[in-house]
């Protein structure tokens, strides 16, 4: 059976960290992904000020220990988006993982239950046009949703931005 998160022995191969599964294996290059990702029903957490300000501090953690560059986001009522690089030895899942996992961590001493929507979903970046035609998507979201002056999209926090990656400059 090869389902999520089992690989049988033949399809695996060690490394000197441990055994990665194949499809990881195969990951040479740093890839560049928009991300995102829903709370549990889609409910509006990040309403709450504290909650939204608690999310971006746990995007900066995650990217200033190195585990990705964050190129941008934008922290929705109900909803995350982010476009990232995985930094070597990262992928997105683990990226997601740290991200969702990070946050619900410490939103557990005020908010009981279910905070994240199972899963995420995955648009890996092409080329420059994509990572431009992405970036805009999310830093334009709050207007279409009616939201103005809207404080937590990365274009407040340009100083703390990573640049689009030198490979998708031409």
């Amino acid at each position: 059976m090869v389902g999520r998160g089992f690989y049988p022995r033949h399809k695996r191969l060690s490394s000197p960290t441990g055994i990665y599964p194949l499809r990881y294996a195969l990951r040479i290059h740093m890839e560049t992904h928009a991300l995102t990702t829903s709370t549990y029903q889609r409910r509006s957490l990040f309403v709450r000020t504290a909650n939204a300000d608690l999310l971006v501090k746990t995007l900066f953690h995650y990217r200033d220990q190195g585990r990705y560059a964050l190129h941008g986001f934008v922290v929705m009522p109900e909803h995350l988006h982010v476009l990232l690089t995985p930094s070597a030895g990262q992928t997105i899942e683990r990226c997601a993982q740290c991200i969702k996992g990070g946050f619900s961590h410490e939103v557990r001493t005020q908010f009981g239950g279910e905070v994240w929507q199972v899963g995420f979903h995955e648009h890996r970046i092409r080329d420059g046009e994509d990572f431009r035609r992405q970036l805009g998507y999310i830093a334009g979201n709050p207007a279409k949703q009616g939201l103005v002056d809207y404080e937590y999209v990365h274009t407040r926090y340009l100083e703390r931005i990573d640049a689009m990656p030198a490979r998708f400059e031409r």
